[in-house]
């Protein structure tokens, strides 16, 4: 009697130690899933700032260069006439620069939402399935070891 209780202890400490083993193993793939994820999310987050640094610098280059061509062609204005002229062409200039940057922001930062929330959602689903995958794996594990238990007992 002590002999079966001494092996039935033994099994179940063995049970014990593979599913926390497992679960260990499923733990630390779950986490390195998640890592990934975040890397990648972090990576989606950088192209934005970037996308949004280079569309702030173009606009401001684009927008300087409209003021010193005005104030080239002001300083050669000799009419008032000339100088309304030029204001006029400048202002005109600006707004369609600001309007053409704009919409080319627009469309840069939809691709780059768009692609933001596919990589999100893709990663999201695939961590799912691995956190889905290693519970399952766990249950399948603390059910075999119970049957192996009830076997031993019987």
């Amino acid at each position: 009697m002590a002999e079966d209780f001494k092996a039935n202890t033994e099994r179940a400490l063995q049970g014990a130690r593979a599913f926390a083993e497992e679960s260990f193993n499923q733990g630390k793939r779950t986490f390195d899933e998640i890592m990934r994820v975040t890397r990648k999310m972090a990576e989606n987050w950088d192209s934005q700032a970037h996308t949004i640094r280079d569309q702030a610098a173009s606009l401001t280059e684009q927008s300087v260069s409209n003021a010193l061509e005005f104030g080239q062609k002001l300083a050669k204005a000799k009419e008032p006439q000339e100088f309304a002229q030029c204001q006029s062409e400048y202002w005109a200039r600006q707004a369609q620069t600001i309007a053409d940057g704009t919409k080319e922001f627009t469309d840069r930062m939809r691709e780059a939402s768009q692609k933001f929330a596919q990589n999100t959602s893709g990663a999201m689903a695939e961590t799912s399935r691995h956190a889905q995958q290693a519970v399952s794996n766990i249950g399948s594990r603390t059910e075999q070891a119970s049957r192996r238990q009830q076997r031993a007992e019987a």
